[in-house]
């Protein structure tokens, strides 16, 4: 009886404290911005939609809201699926750069290996590169929407930068305890975590979208931490939208609860683009990949924590 007993008890913390990870693969994909080639300007994770036969790839934007397929892109295999089409529900909707779209409804989504269930995704109408129907039975992998944070909540996100590799999980890993954590704000789904300018507490976005920029914010924020003088200008895109930011190099202490950042650039845009946004979000900017390549990163969702280890 004692046997069975110690038994149990050895299951059940096996269960809870050593059970492995299933770890998801991203990719980094790189591109030419300004006439400057960048090899870590997004994330993309492979996706299945539906089990059908193709390979796909979705951007990891934890600064969007709603998990999409971009329509353009997945055109050419609704004509060839009809049962994907009818799964585009009339009565789901969302709204995206202030219109409206439906939702494909009780799509089977899997990241990587991984099986998230049977959820609703946005059919984001209009948007994204058109796939020919010539090239939709070829092997090579589409890019055909973005993952945003909708699908993780209530859930802890784990992403490992220096081994590209993300984890959905619903108890924190006992290897993961440790990490450095710090309490976040949420708002649609969309975190904001606390770091320390200046000696003060600001909270910023973060968005796995921004793989370029450590922080952006207004101009005016950026040249009370900064040197001031522009080091860097590109031309980038939000969305289909094309515009201009600028760079300073970063003068001021910035942390993270007591692990201090390493030196960085500062970007912002002289439009005032982003000002209202920031405003209505009660946020000092956005901060995105670039502090953390070398970490790996914890969100909890359960617990309204971020961690940094």
């Amino acid at each position: 009886m004692k046997k069975l007993f110690l038994f149990t008890i050895l299951l059940i913390s096996f269960t809870t404290f050593g059970q492995k990870p299933e770890w998801i693969p991203f990719n980094w994909e790189g591109a030419e911005v300004s006439e400057k080639y960048f090899d870590k300007l997004a994330i993309t994770i492979p996706v299945t939609i539906d089990n059908l036969p193709h390979k796909f790839n979705m951007q990891f934007d934890l600064g969007a809201t709603t998990t999409v397929i971009y329509g353009n892109s997945i055109a050419a295999y609704l004509d060839k699926y009809n049962e994907l089409k009818n799964k585009i529900d009339t009565t789901l909707t969302f709204k995206i750069q202030g219109q409206k779209n439906f939702k494909f409804k009780n799509v089977i989504f899997k990241l990587g290996a991984v099986s998230i269930g049977n959820i609703n995704i946005g059919h984001f109408k209009g948007f994204g590169d058109s796939i020919p129907k010539d090239s939709i039975d070829t092997k090579s992998e589409k890019h055909i929407g973005t993952i945003a944070p909708d699908i993780f909540q209530d859930k802890i996100l784990i992403i490992d930068y220096p081994n590209k590799r993300i984890c959905i999980t619903k108890e924190l890993p006992k290897q993961f305890s440790k990490a450095n954590f710090q309490p976040y704000i949420i708002k649609d789904g969309r975190i904001k975590i606390p770091l320390n300018i200046n000696n003060k507490k600001e909270n910023l976005l973060f968005d796995t979208g921004s793989s370029l920029f450590a922080l952006i914010t207004t101009e005016e924020r950026a040249n009370k931490i900064s040197t001031n003088r522009i080091v860097d200008s590109l031309k980038i895109s939000s969305w289909g939208e094309f515009y201009m930011v600028y760079g300073s190099k970063v003068n001021s202490k910035i942390k993270f609860g007591k692990k201090r950042l390493k030196p960085a650039t500062v970007f912002y845009d002289k439009l005032n683009k982003f000002d209202k946004f920031y405003d209505e979000e009660k946020i000092w900017g956005i901060t995105g990949n670039a502090y953390f390549l070398n970490n790996i990163v914890i969100i909890d969702y359960k617990n309204k924590r971020f961690g940094v280890k």
